[in-house]
């Protein structure tokens, strides 16, 4: 079972996708966007959305008193 806050951040990058499906869409059948911005503004909102999952996903770590750490620690290059 999953907790509340884990349940309400899935629901809001539902929400997120959905609204950049959204955006998408305007930028594929809007005509008066040149094809080079489309590919632009298509980027961009692959880097936002992925920064603002991001950042949804740290929030509950953060909730729950956990941060999210590497499956194995750094390694040093002296080694």
């Amino acid at each position: 079972m999953i907790s509340w806050q884990t349940d309400t951040v899935l629901g809001s990058i539902a929400l997120i996708e959905l609204m950049f499906r959204k955006l998408r869409e305007v930028i594929d059948t809007d005509e008066s966007i040149p094809p080079e911005l489309r590919l632009s503004l298509h980027a961009t909102l692959d880097e936002r959305l992925i920064s603002g999952k991001k950042r949804l996903l740290d929030s509950i770590g953060r909730q729950n008193g956990a941060w999210a750490m590497p499956m194995s620690p750094p390694r040093n290059n002296l080694q």
